[in-house]
This record gives structure tokens, sequence and C-alpha cells, in this order.
């Protein structure tokens, strides 16, 4: 367990919330996709911790972020906190996104709250020179963040929406396949939705792509003891917060 300061709690439209902490044991720590556990509140009310994937970290200044949705009981309370507050973090917990040995162009797939997930790989990928092709799914432009965290001059971003139907599945895989024929993918990786996850197998599948999927699971201990965010495999069932949250698509989908 560590503990870490509130440096920004603000809300940015969409019923999402963009909090900064001060956490330098964990920034020094962390690899993208993994997951912090935050207790909410002291005492038994609510008793678990809440499970999120890093946002954003930044090494040098200590900082982690992250993204979150107001949901339930637990996230309302998180809205609450403010600058200066000290809270108590727990990770990072799970497996990683990796990045290929000589990957040139990455696909990102992120849908809603799960957006959050990819975020800090797209920056991590752009940082060594690799292309980067997002793809943002929600129902609303409002739904859509991320976009500003991930410019750079090897990265396209598209957001595509519900409202208009550019989030179906056929233009996202027009989107895909154009990409495919401008010079290749090495590596596609996946958070948000199982629509998502199973167009990205499938295309994966097509063009023998390696590709991996974040799942987003209720977790109870963040450690693999409990059980309770147990997930089928086609290597039977494994935990998210431990095998996990980042799994090859193969092994959800295939």
């Amino acid at each position: 367990m560590r503990s870490g300061v509130v440096l920004a709690n603000e809300s940015i439209g969409g019923g999402y919330h963009h909090m900064i902490v001060n956490c330098p044991k964990i920034a020094e720590e962390i690899k993208d996709g993994q997951i912090v556990h935050i207790r909410v509140k002291d005492g038994y009310e609510p008793l678990l911790r809440r499970p999120f994937s890093v946002y954003l970290y930044d090494k040098k200044a200590g900082t982690i972020e992250f993204v979150y949705a107001i949901k339930g009981v637990g996230t309302e309370m998180m809205k609450s906190f403010k600058p200066g507050d000290e809270i108590d973090l727990l990770g990072p917990t799970g497996k990683s996104y990796t990045l290929k040995e000589g990957a040139k162009k990455i696909v990102l797939l992120g849908r809603g709250v799960g957006i959050a997930s990819i975020i800090s790989l797209g920056a991590s990928a752009a940082d060594k020179g690799i292309q980067v092709e997002a793809i943002l799914s929600g129902k609303s432009p409002e739904k859509v963040f991320g976009g500003k965290a991930l410019q750079s001059p090897t990265t396209t971003v598209n957001e595509v929406y519900d409202i208009d139907g550019t989030s179906d599945v056929e233009n996202v895989m027009k989107i895909l396949r154009r990409t495919q024929e401008e010079g290749g993918i090495d590596q596609i990786f996946v958070c948000g939705s199982k629509r998502l996850g199973q167009l990205a197998y499938d295309f994966a599948n097509e063009h023998n792509i390696e590709g991996y999927v974040s799942l987003e699971e209720r977790m109870a201990c963040g450690i693999g003891v409990c059980h309770v965010c147990v997930c089928k495999t086609t290597k039977g069932y494994q935990t998210v917060c431990k095998d996990g949250p980042v799994f090859p698509l193969a092994e959800v989908y295939g």
C-alpha cells in the first residue's frame, strides 16, 4: 500500500473526472495498462477499493493520472477528493501491455472509460517513434476523451460515435483496413467493450497481427486471491487482477 496526494480532481464532461495524484513510488514502477486500486474512504463502508487503469504517468514528476466515470457510491465519493487530500493506493498490479521489438505501427481501440487503459501506451509508443493509429469510441463526443493526450507527429486519432453511426463495426473495420493498407500493422491493443474486442480479434486473426485486450471486471482483493474477477480463457479461468488485465486476444476470443 502506498500513500498519494491529490493534485487535481476535476470534471471533464460526459460523466468523467480526471484526477492527478502525486505518488513517486507508483509512478516509478507503473507500466502501461497496469492497475492501481484506490481506497475511497477510511472505515468499512465501502469496504473494497476501486480498481483503475492508469491513464497517464510521469516518472520524473512522480505523478499518476486517472480518468474515471461516476457510476456508483465509490466514484461518487472519489469526485469529492480535493487537492492536498492524502489517499491510500494499492499497486501497481496486473500484467501490462508490451510493445513488440521493432514495431513500427500499432493500433489502439478504446471505448468509453476503457479509453483510459490505452492512452499511456499510445504516448509511450509515440515517444519511441512508433506510428500510432488510435480509434476512440463513445456514444457521443462528450463521451470520448484522450485525443489531446495522444497528440504527436506520429499519431493519428479517429473519434467515432454512436449518434452518427461512425462507431459501427463496419466503419471501424474500414479504418483498420485502410491503416493496414498504408504500411501494415504490427500490433493491436483494445479495451472498452466485447464488441470491439471481437472486432480486433477477427481483424488480427485475418491479418496475422499480434493483439492484446485489457478486460474490465469487478474486483475485490486485487491480488488474485479471492477469484471474484475470474474470466474464461482458452487456458481456463484466470483472474483479471493478477493474470490480466491484459491478455492476448486469442486467449479471450479464440
